[in-house]
């Protein structure tokens, strides 16, 4: 069985590095389905059918406010609502997860920041996929 480490993992928007990311998560793909059951069934019926859902992303780590380039314009593209093609969830040095040709991800969250007073800050991110799915680039 094939394993891979998270201690290579990084957030990219665009070639600048989230500063002190140290976890991310793709929810995955949904296909629709659309329930078909009649009258008298006694077993519900289902076929994939619509639009389905390219899912969400999260990702977060150790609050940087010094991080211009990386958490700051996170917030900046969440607050100002500006659809991101450019956001990149690596597994390794040259493997990393994408939104696909046509799509975007929509920051939907950004400024979720939690102080503790016996640790470091932390902060949170979330998005919207949209329009296309997650792709596996590189190798």
């Amino acid at each position: 069985m094939a394993a891979i480490s998270g201690k290579l993992a990084k957030v990219m928007y665009g070639a600048v590095k989230v500063a002190s990311m140290v976890t991310w998560t793709l929810s995955g793909y949904e296909s629709q389905i659309l329930e078909i059951t009649e009258m008298g069934d006694t077993v519900q019926k289902f076929i994939f059918g619509g639009a389905a859902n390219p899912g969400t992303v999260t990702f977060s780590g150790n609050y940087d406010p010094a991080d211009t380039t990386g958490q700051i314009s996170l917030n900046t593209a969440c607050k100002s609502e500006i659809p991101l093609t450019n956001l990149y969830f690596y597994e390794t040095t040259t493997k990393y997860w994408a939104v696909d040709i046509g799509g975007s991800i929509l920051v939907t969250k950004a400024d979720a920041i939690t102080m503790d007073r016996n640790a470091v800050g932390k902060i949170d991110f979330s998005g919207k996929v949209s329009g296309a799915a997650m792709v596996v680039k590189g190798t």
